[in-house]
């Protein structure tokens, strides 16, 4: 009994201490990334260059202090593949894979220490992220919210005529470099089965270890920002895509765990493995039909990496490079946030609660969580795979 108390003891203080890092970092970091750039909103309209340069190095900020959260606990990531360094400064496409909620911290673990890329993303995903305050964030950054699945047509092209207009509108213009698409359009658990039908169904081939991609957002932008749409040299159209970007990741024994799960998992989690393929966008076909095929050869090519991973442990390459955790870099993030946090709080935060009193702002906070709660409700409901899917 002795014994085992040795042993708690020391997850306890390591889960205490890591929860309290995980909370207080997220309520420093969330505020002041939207009080800065409320504060700077001015900047927005009169010089909208030097706004969105500020807003590339906070975004990239908030993804150390995210990606701290990972490898404080041991998190090591492997990858192999093509080298990203010679494009990180061009446009490019990022489509991944897509297991668990921890995908998004892979990826930003991955990307943190590349430069500036990690600022200059844009992130699509799933609408119902726009509520939580993660979403905060990005609705300030300019990514944009996803809803899925559409339940009729009509909505699928409404859908697809916001994204073209978000990509000509806030892409093109907020110096945004890179997108993260996960084109399966939810984690493999929920959309296998799904994929299978249809795959079936239509003479596809029939994945185990990934889903068919949905091809509308992903065909949206080859549409529209490739040099088959631009009406001059490619260089003088900002935003042309030169790459495409597809990642693989691949959980030890085919086990992808959530976000949280990875955080807080004890000691040393096994290495990730992340694989890159580049693709020179001019090489790609960008008519529907052949984009198609295309994309279902790159996932399957998927499927077959991912099952000779599981089965064997290797993962293209024997002697794959661990990617450097820039503890450094994420820990003077950190340090800046609390900075602005303090700033914050005695010259913002204070005066504005003194001005409107605790009590509204206790009751605005409690429609928000009804409404988040009601939101979120809505979205499993609809979410919820029907039989023919």
């Amino acid at each position: 009994m002795f014994q085992n108390t040795k042993q708690i003891l020391p997850t306890l203080c390591y889960h205490f201490i890591k929860g309290v890092y995980f909370i207080s970092s997220q309520c420093v970091v969330v505020p002041v990334f939207i009080t800065l750039h409320l504060l700077l909103w001015p900047l927005k309209f009169l010089q909208p260059s030097t706004y969105w340069a500020i807003d590339v190095h906070l975004f990239k900020a908030v993804m150390g202090v995210v990606s701290s959260w990972f490898y404080t606990d041991g998190v090591v990531i492997q990858e192999s593949g093509d080298s990203l360094e010679k494009i990180l400064d061009d446009e490019a496409l990022l489509m991944c894979n897509h297991q668990s909620t921890a995908d998004i911290g892979i990826i930003m673990q991955s990307l943190h220490p590349k430069g500036m890329a990690a600022g200059h993303m844009t992130w699509i995903m799933d609408h119902v992220f726009k509520l939580t305050h993660f979403g905060w964030i990005c609705g300030q950054h300019g990514d944009f919210f996803l809803k899925q699945p559409c339940k009729t047509e009509s909505e699928r092209q409404e859908q697809i005529k916001n994204f073209r207009t978000h990509l000509q509108e806030v892409y093109t213009k907020t110096q945004k470099k890179w997108m993260v698409l996960f084109p399966e359009g939810g984690f493999l658990s929920s959309r296998k089965p799904g994929s299978q039908r249809f795959a079936k169904k239509n003479g596809w081939p029939v994945f185990e270890n990934v889903a068919l991609p949905r091809l509308g957002i992903a065909q949206t932008i080859m549409d529209e920002l490739t040099q088959q749409k631009a009406d001059s040299n490619m260089n003088e159209n900002p935003g042309q895509l030169k790459w495409i970007i597809d990642m693989t990741i691949a959980y030890p024994g085919g086990k992808a765990p959530n976000a949280l799960a990875l955080i807080f998992s004890t000691w040393k989690y096994p290495p990730i493995h992340v694989h890159y393929r580049v693709f020179d966008i001019n090489k790609i076909p960008s008519d529907s039909t052949s984009f198609t095929k295309w994309m279902y050869e790159r996932y399957g090519e998927k499927d077959t990496f991912l099952n000779e991973y599981y089965q064997t442990g290797t993962f293209m390459s024997k002697f794959p490079k661990t990617v450097h955790t820039d503890k450094r870099g994420a820990f003077a993030h950190f340090v800046f946030f609390v900075i602005c946090m303090y700033l914050s709080s005695s010259f913002v935060y204070s005066p504005v609660l003194s001005l409107i009193g605790v009590e509204v702002v206790a009751l605005i906070i409690a429609c928000y969580m009804v409404y988040f709660v009601y939101n979120f409700v809505q979205y499993f409901i609809h979410s919820w795979p029907s039989s023919n899917e």
